[in-house]
């Protein structure tokens, strides 16, 4: 009787060290498995945000690209419009200057 409660005693006890050693093979398992799983939604995220990013960078390059051809042809029209005003400018200096040669004024003593 004596020896059949030690060997029982044993045989629980290695089941119970099986048990352990199970969990203790489970539990890293476990911890390898979603340590995994957060590098991979890490990486993910990551990834997700560089495509934001990317995105963000082409669209502030557009509106650039935009802007700077609206100012340039903003200048063109401005330089255009100087060049009108020029022209008539110097249409009418040129005509006075005529008219003023075929006066008859002369220089008068006061």
């Amino acid at each position: 009787m004596r020896s059949e409660l030690i060997n029982e005693i044993f045989s629980v006890e290695a089941e119970a060290e099986k048990i352990v050693t199970e969990a203790q093979q489970n539990g890293r398992l476990l911890v390898s498995q979603i340590q995994e799983e957060g590098e991979k939604e890490v990486r993910l995220a990551i990834e997700t945000a560089r495509q934001a990013r990317e995105v963000a960078i082409e669209a502030t390059q557009k509106a650039s690209a935009e802007r700077i051809q609206a100012a340039k042809a903003a200048m063109e029209q401005s330089d255009s419009d100087n060049l009108d005003i020029q022209e008539c400018a110097r249409t009418i200096a040129d005509s006075l200057v005529e008219i003023l040669c075929r006066t008859q004024l002369g220089e008068k003593p006061l």
